[in-house]
Order: structure tokens, then sequence, then C-alpha cells
């Protein structure tokens, strides 16, 4: 997909939710891990070099209530986090207690984030875009990638999750989702799933129902060592997905194997990242062992990202 040049009229929200499920019946979210690889950080850190030249505001929903996690998010520039202080000082008495005794009463769940944040953004805005706590941008022209995707008329462009079908019907995963503001508060439908969806697939359907264009971005590794987890897409967005939580998917045939994988591509991530990116576009020789790793799926995949 070809880029355009930024347009120094755009304004934009990045909307993040950072350790959401904390504290959901899987008990996903591992709060020992976040502390030592916080993604948050790292995404922010890329959406911050990756993003010069635009006019851009970041908003973060924090589930996680962890005081680290607040303080490297306030050192970031154009960072603004929700919900307020006196939820966030709940947050963490309730992170001392017990997950079956406190519950989720001070957390939202992603989609849920993901609507409030939406609420958030001025009306100035021009251009959404989503990412997960573990998904940043892995090129300078992120931006004029998915934004010049819609000013040429696509009503929603991004990460393109085709990896789980047809058990999951394919849609542009909030891993990676670009819209404008006023398409998507123009929607029946929210980030809200139903049930048998994914995050932000039923705003794809709504958007397709309506006639409305989608500009996907396609799995691109030219290294893949799992269906799912260590996604490059368009080459411009990468995915890890998995962060903090075990990695359990809905089409996985092995979850110790899966697992091993999360934990693999997470270490070479918060170890060198640059270094991770040009093993996966295969720039550079797979001194990772990843290709160890890969299945037939995953192959599958990264062949036909590649065509």
């Amino acid at each position: 997909m070809s880029a355009t040049p930024p347009s120094p009229h755009s304004r934009v929200a990045i909307l993040v939710v950072n350790g959401f499920d904390r504290r959901n019946r899987w008990g996903s979210y591992n709060h020992t891990e976040a502390l030592e690889y916080p993604w948050i950080d790292l995404c922010l850190q890329q959406v911050e070099r990756r993003s010069r030249g635009w006019d851009y505001e970041v908003l973060v929903y924090d589930n996680s209530h962890l005081e680290q996690h607040l303080e490297l998010m306030r050192t970031r520039p154009r960072v603004r986090v929700l919900p307020g202080n006196w939820v966030a000082t709940l947050g963490r008495i309730a992170n001392r207690a017990p997950s079956w005794y406190v519950g989720r009463p001070l957390e939202r769940t992603h989609p849920r984030a993901l609507d409030h944040l939406l609420a958030q953004v001025s009306a100035d805005v021009q251009y959404v875009v989503t990412l997960d706590s573990d998904s940043f941008p892995v090129r300078d022209d992120w931006l004029d990638v998915l934004i010049g995707a819609c000013e040429r008329g696509a009503a929603v462009t991004g990460v393109y999750r085709d990896e789980m079908a047809p058990t999951i019907r394919p849609f542009v995963h909030v891993s990676g989702l670009c819209a404008r503001l006023s398409d998507l508060r123009s929607l029946d439908a929210s980030f809200n799933r139903h049930p048998g969806q994914d995050v932000g697939q039923n705003i794809t359907e709504e958007l397709r129902s309506r006639g409305r264009e989608v500009a996907p971005l396609h799995r691109s590794n030219s290294v893949s060592c799992h269906f799912l987890m260590g996604g490059l897409y368009g080459d411009v967005i990468y995915h890890h997905g998995a962060g903090s939580r075990r990695a359990n998917f809905w089409t996985s045939a092995d979850l110790e194997a899966d697992e091993q994988v999360r934990m693999k591509l997470r270490d070479a991530a918060f170890a060198d990242l640059d270094h991770l990116i040009a093993v996966l576009r295969g720039e550079t020789p797979d001194d990772l062992d990843l290709t160890a790793h890969t299945s037939p799926v995953a192959q599958a995949s990264a062949q036909q990202g590649a065509r």
C-alpha cells in the first residue's frame, strides 16, 4: 500500500488500552511480567519515534493501576492517561487484594475502554487510530500509510486479522485500526464485541454493510514463527499478540508451544526491537532461531501476506 504525504491539517487521536482483562476468569494479566516487560512503554516509545511531523495525541485507558506504568506513561509527550486519579488510587488498593475477592469493579473490558476513549476525543480530530499495548509502528511513514488509505476512499484500514478464518471472519483489528472520527461516531456499532466476535470486528462489518471500502494491511512477515503472534502488517505495524498474558487463542492447537514462542518474541523485542523487526522482515539472518518454531500454518500465513 503506497503512502501519501502527511496532511498538515489532519489531527490524529491514538487510542490504547493498557492491562485489560486483568481479573477475568482466566486470570490472564500477569502483574509481575507486566512490570518486567512494560509493553505500554515500548508502544508509546515507538509512537513517539515514528510519528514526527504529525499533530497527534495519545489517549491511554489504564486498567493496570500499576504505579510504575503510570510513571512511565507520564514521561511520554502527548499522552493523556485515563481514568481519573481517584479511580487509579482505588485500583492500586484493589491490586493488593485477591482477584476472587475484589472482582473487576474498577475496570473496563478492552472494547468498553476503547468506547470510553473514543468519547473523549475532541471534535477537531480528523482521524482515530487504535493500537494494542503490544502493537506499535515500525516505520516512520506508518500514519502516512494508514491515513493515506482513508484519504483515498477507505472507511477503515489497518491490521487485517484473517489468520483465524473461518472460525473468525476476517476484519480490521484494533491492534492497528484507522478510521475517520466522523465515520466511527456515525456508526450504530461500537468497539464492544458481540458473542463470537473479536474486538473491532463489528465495526468492519458495519462499514462493509454500508458499502464502504475496507483497506486491509495483510501480514507481511518473511519469517513467521506463529500463525498470529509476532506479526508484521503491511510492513508498518508489529503486533506481538499476547502481551503480559499467556498465549491463548481461539484456534490454537498447542498452548505450550504457543507460550514458548510468546516468550521468545517478547525477550527479543525488549532486548533489541529493531533487530527483531529486521529478522521478521528477512533483512538479516535469523540468529534468534525463530524459524525453528515455524509451523505450516505460520508459513501459509506468511505466504498469503506476501502476495
